[in-house]
């Protein structure tokens, strides 16, 4: 759920898929996101476009991105796309028998990087499969590349963020990046 905050445009649909996921009983650290969603009016065009414009500051532009989605930006020397990072993560993809599928999005995205660490997670809570295996793999990927860029990223998405929907999608990504670490 939480890659696709990243990945997907926030539309009427996108909203609503995410209130339902989030309509169960939720975890402490997404009770704020929980909120911060279901305070968002779905119906209103004026909201949607406001998220909408928002999403497109935050991460798309067309003017200096705050804080870009891409773990290039974030650890290469000069702060350029599709830098070391971005061959680094789709080669650990690989590994695992994944492949991005579209021109669309760069493999060093964030909600690119979000998704592979759910297949991990999903496949160690899986009988199948070896589960050391995936567990040295999630380490390994969290360590050479989330933990590296995701806790700045995040601190300077929630600084630049104006809607508490975006504010609480940060801080929502850094405790859940930081919970899944311990």
């Amino acid at each position: 759920m939480m890659s696709s905050m990243y990945l997907c445009k926030p539309s009427r649909e996108a909203l609503e898929n995410w209130k339902a996921a989030l309509s169960g009983e939720a975890s402490l650290f997404l009770d704020e996101l929980k909120k911060a969603i279901n305070e968002i009016d779905a119906t209103s065009e004026a909201e949607l476009d406001e998220l909408l414009w928002e999403y497109t500051r935050l991460f798309i532009g067309p003017y200096k991105l705050p804080c870009p989605p891409w773990e290039s930006v974030y650890t290469s020397p000069k702060r350029l796309m599709m830098q070391d990072a971005a061959g680094q993560v789709q080669a650990l993809y690989a590994e695992s028998g994944l492949a991005i599928n579209t021109d669309d999005v760069m493999p060093d995205h964030i909600g690119v990087e979000l998704n592979f660490l759910a297949v991990l997670l999903q496949r160690i809570q899986s009988e199948a499969g070896s589960k050391e295996e995936e567990t040295g793999r999630a380490d390994k990927f969290l360590n050479e590349h989330l933990l590296k860029w995701a806790p700045q990223f995040t601190r300077d998405m929630e600084d630049a963020a104006e809607s508490s929907f975006y504010r609480a999608v940060a801080r929502a990504t850094r405790e859940v990046v930081d919970l899944v670490r311990r």
